[in-house]
C-alpha cells in the first residue's frame, strides 16, 4: 500500500542492494506486492495479517522491533498450508532491517499464482523442495564463492559481506534444506539483517530470494547507510 507520507523522490541509488539497509519510505514493499496480488490485509495495533484468496497462504508483518525481546527482530513471516485449517507446510522469516526490495521479491514469488508444471502437483507455493543447487544458480552466476561444509553449503558474496547457507540433512536422503541468508557490516562483522526458511520451502521461492540478493540494479534510498556498513556504489539522483 502506497503511503502518502513517503517522500516522492529518492535522493540516492545504492548498490549492492543487500547493504542498502531499510527504508521507511521504500518505493516498493511486501505490503504493496501482496495487496496488488489481491491479498486481504487485517491491520492490528502490533501487526498486520495478510491472507490470499484461497486461504492457503498467510503473511504477518510485525510493526515493532520490541515485540519479541531476546528473539531475532523478525518483521515479516510468510507461510503456506494445504488448506485453511491444516498445519503449516513451510515458513520463512525476514528481520526488520532486511532491505525492503529483498522481502518484496520473496513476497512476489509467494503471491505468484502461476500453475505448477503438473496440475496434480497442486499450486507452486506447495511444491516439495528440490535440490538446493537449483536455488543458488543465481549466486554462482554472480560470482559468489562456494564453501562446502560437512552438511551444509555456504555461498559468500565477492565482498564476503553476505552469505546464503543451506543445511542439508545428511541421513534422510531428502532434498530439504534449512536456509539462512544474512548480511554483515564491514567495520565489525555485525549482522545487519537475516532471513531464515524452513526445509519444506519450495525451491523456486529460494531461487527468487537469491536472484534478489544478486540483482545488480541499484535501489533507491532517501538517506545513506552508515559509512561503517562497507563499500557502496552511490549515485545521487538528479
Amino acid at each position: 500500500m502506497q503511503d502518502g507520507n513517503r517522500p516522492s523522490t529518492p535522493r540516492y541509488l545504492i548498490s549492492p542492494r543487500y547493504l542498502a539497509g531499510p527504508d521507511p519510505a521504500a518505493v516498493t514493499t511486501a505490503d504493496d506486492v501482496l495487496l496488488a496480488a489481491g491479498w486481504k490485509a487485517t491491520r492490528e495495533p502490533c501487526h498486520t495479517d495478510y491472507h490470499d484468496p484461497s486461504g492457503q497462504r498467510h503473511a504477518r508483518h510485525l510493526h515493532s522491533q520490541a515485540e519479541r525481546p531476546g528473539k531475532p527482530l523478525m518483521a515479516w513471516e510468510f507461510m503456506a498450508s494445504p488448506c485453511r485449517a491444516a498445519r503449516v507446510t513451510w515458513t520463512a522469516w525476514f528481520s526488520h532491517d532486511t532491505p525492503p526490495e529483498i522481502t518484496a521479491a520473496f513476497a512476489a514469488a509467494v503471491a505468484d499464482d502461476t500453475p505448477g508444471p503438473i496440475p496434480e502437483d497442486g499450486p507452486r507455493y506447495l511444491l516439495p523442495p528440490q535440490s538446493p543447487h537449483k536455488a543458488v544458480e543465481a549466486l554462482a552466476t554472480a560470482g559468489w564463492i562456494r564453501d562446502i561444509g560437512h552438511q551444509d553449503d555456504s555461498w559468500y558474496a565477492p565482498n564476503e559481506q553476505a552469505v546464503v547457507t543451506t543445511t542439508v540433512p545428511g541421513t534422510t536422503g531428502k532434498c530439504g534444506a534449512n536456509w539462512l541468508c544474512a548480511a554483515r557490516r564491514a567495520a565489525d562483522a555485525m549482522v545487519l539483517w537475516v532471513a531464515v526458511a524452513s526445509p519444506a520451502t519450495p525451491t523456486h521461492l529460494m531461487a527468487a530470494l537469491c536472484r534478489a540478493l544478486t540483482d545488480p540494479a541499484p535501489v533507491p534510498r532517501h538517506t545513506l547507510p552508515d559509512p561503517e556498513v562497507g563499500a557502496l556504489t552511490v549515485t545521487q539522483c538528479p
